[in-house]
């Protein structure tokens, strides 16, 4: 009976959580919001304060101690209370009370005892340095971007205090210059509330730019999570050739995909009219064995609607819904969510999830569980049809044709509408056609571009299916190389400049097919240009041990050591940001290594001295003599 592993569940470690810091809160893409921003900005504000409010007590208490007037306890008492009030200051959880209201209000008891220092210190120091003191205590209260309120009541504090030090620094009445120091003050003060106030708003306008962005980023890259769920999903394919390989990689990539602790793979069975459950099936990490279960749709079980129906559905309570197949009850699934399997207009399966590990499944998982189901669908088809050629007995045979007739068959059939798509193209963009518009003059030439992509791939499909059929005609014809090199490396872009040639004078002439010679060149060439992009090229043509070699050499990277038995291998290609980024289907080489089979030729590579790679193709050094008759060259000394 299937059922609930011991194993606990456990949170997926891809799934993006959010982890609350104060008032700001950091994603798991290790992105900030403005809070957190804001917070640290207040936070040096604070400590700069801080700084200055010990450096101004000390000189303080040193000029009083200095002067004579410390001893006095009127003097001294406030100057007590005041380093009391500092080292509060200094001790205080800003980082706490900033994220609250009480960071405000501490903000405006602190301005209050630098005023009330700034009071006593008028017994010592001079009017305009207290105008400086005080106004400090203004820059300070709007720096650190306290409430609105709050900074006013500073100011107001600041500028009442500065108003006793200069009532009480002459005489009852006020001279014309006490009240342009009052002006200037009161002028100086107003202008640094209206600063405050546009730089709390010029952030506020910041920060809600920076959400927008940031928003935005974590879309992009939930989109980008999708696309290479769905790479991933893809890729399968290429891990093994049994179902019972490739179905664990699939489930499992699907099941981490949307967070959920169950998945399982149904497959209509059109002699038994059921969905047949696949075995093994994804359970809490782990594969389990689930052989013979078989959901007939007579039942009207809850899959079995999602595949007659065609949409997908969702339960979140399984112990409310109708009456349970033997399967769910053995699954101990307290909800499920099911797709159909679809290839193209044909159903053939369903694909279930059960048990999500956050929460319960929305619309949206819906959404990401049909992207997935796709290319699942692919890969299941193929493998099942991998499945029952092995089954049959016939497996590499009957394996080797399917692959060969779709390739052969496909791109048969894709030359010709793409070949009037090029041309079609190609007249769009004479000039007495093209749109005016820049734009669209674009669109044509990326679109031109990438058909002609496409029908370089579909030849090398062509010429793969050729080779493995051992169809490939080979006509021979007496070649100069020197004239046949330069026009074949004309041809390929990007080549212009790089490419040296270097030929002997034994090795100018050469009996084989041009054609086939003239690709695998091309393919070297595209391949060193690909993965050696900066590097110089060179090709060389010696004669050596009855054979013409020719060498394509670069002086790039090269290639990994554990990749030098396989370079050869279809669909083989080095990993890495810089050269996977470039394109390609690995077929490059393959299509190298037949064609020169083809001619009678062959192949090998070694590491560039100094770095790179370089290949050479061997090919028999036969020409044409005057009497008509085939020769084998003489080896050069």
């Amino acid at each position: 009976m299937l059922g609930r592993s011991a194993t606990e569940k456990k949170k997926n470690p891809c799934h993006a959580m959010e982890v609350t810091v104060g008032a700001g809160k950091v994603d798991a893409f290790g992105h900030m919001t403005n809070q957190i921003q804001f917070l640290d900005y207040r936070l040096k504000v604070v400590r700069l304060g801080q700084a200055l409010s010990v450096v101004g007590y000390a000189a303080l208490t040193a000029d009083l101690i200095n002067g004579g007037t410390f001893s006095n306890p009127d003097v001294g008492t406030p100057i007590l209370v005041l380093g009391v009030a500092l080292v509060a200051a200094l001790a205080a959880p800003w980082k706490r009370l900033l994220v609250t209201g009480w960071g405000d209000i501490g903000i405006l008891l602190w301005g209050g005892a630098m005023a009330g220092g700034l009071l006593v210190a008028g017994a010592v120091a001079p009017d305009d340095v207290l105008a400086i003191g005080f106004l400090a205590i203004v820059v300070f209260a709007t720096g650190a971007l306290t409430n609105p309120l709050i900074t006013g009541a500073i100011a107001v504090v600041a500028l009442s205090s500065y108003f006793v030090v200069v009532q009480g620094s002459g005489d009852d009445s006020w001279t014309a210059d006490d009240v342009a120091r009052m002006m200037a003050f009161a002028t100086a003060t107003a202008l640094l509330l209206i600063a405050a106030g546009g730089i709390r708003k010029q952030m506020a306008m910041t920060g809600d730019r920076l959400e927008n962005l940031l928003a935005r980023d974590v879309e992009l890259t939930e989109r980008e999570g999708e696309l290479q769920h769905l790479y991933d999903v893809s890729r399968t394919i290429g891990t093994g050739t049994d179902l019972s390989d490739v179905l664990p990689e699939i489930v499992g990539r699907v099941v981490g995909a949307i967070n959920a602790r169950t998945g399982v793979v149904m497959i209509y069975r059109a002699q038994d009219e059921a969905l047949e459950v696949l075995s093994p099936i994804w359970v809490a990490g782990h594969t389990l064995r689930a052989e013979g279960y078989m959901l007939p749709l007579v039942d009207g079980g809850i899959n079995q609607r999602v595949f007659t129906s065609g949409e997908p559905s969702i339960r979140t309570r399984l112990e409310d819904s109708e009456r349970l197949s033997q399967f769910l009850i053995d699954l101990d699934a307290t909800q499920i969510m099911s797709v159909p399997l679809r290839i193209e207009s044909r159903i053939i399966g369903v694909l279930m999830i059960a048990d999500k590990t956050d929460g319960e499944f929305s619309e949206d998982d819906v959404a990401a569980l049909e992207s997935l189901a796709g290319p699942s669908a692919l890969v299941l088809n193929q493998m099942m049809r991998y499945q029952e050629v092995r089954d049959e007995g016939e497996k590499m045979a009957e394996l080797a044709k399917l692959k060969t007739d779709f390739v052969s068959t496909v791109s048969h059939e894709l030359r010709t509408p793409l070949t009037s798509i090029i041309g079609s193209l190609r007249t769009l963009q004479r000039p007495q056609l093209a749109p005016p518009d820049p734009n669209a003059q674009q669109l044509l030439s990326t679109a031109h571009r990438q058909a002609n992509r496409l029908r370089t791939l579909i030849e090398d499909l062509l010429v793969v299916s050729r080779i493995d059929n051992q169809a490939l005609p080979v006509r021979p014809q007496l070649i100069d190389l020197e004239k046949f090199l330069k026009d074949t490396t004309e041809g390929v872009p990007d080549s212009e400049g790089i490419v040296t040639l270097d030929i002997e004078p034994e090795a100018k002439e050469l009996r084989c097919d041009p054609d086939h010679l003239g690709r695998i060149i091309t393919n070297l060439l595209y391949n060193a240009i690909k993965y050696a992009p900066d590097s110089p090229l060179e090709i060389w043509a010696r004669q050596r041990r009855g054979e013409v070699w020719l060498s394509v050499i670069d002086h790039g990277p090269g290639i990994p050591y554990e990749l030098h038995d396989h370079i050869f291998d279809r669909f083989t290609q080095i990993a890495g940001h810089e050269t996977r980024s470039k394109g390609g289907t690995g077929l490059g080489l393959s299509i190298v290594r037949g064609l020169t089979e083809a001619i009678g030729g062959r192949v090998w590579f070694e590491p560039t001295i100094g770095g790179g790679a370089t290949f050479t193709v061997g090919v028999p050094a036969r020409t044409t003599t005057r009497e008509g008759d085939i020769e084998l060259k003489a080896e050069s000394a």
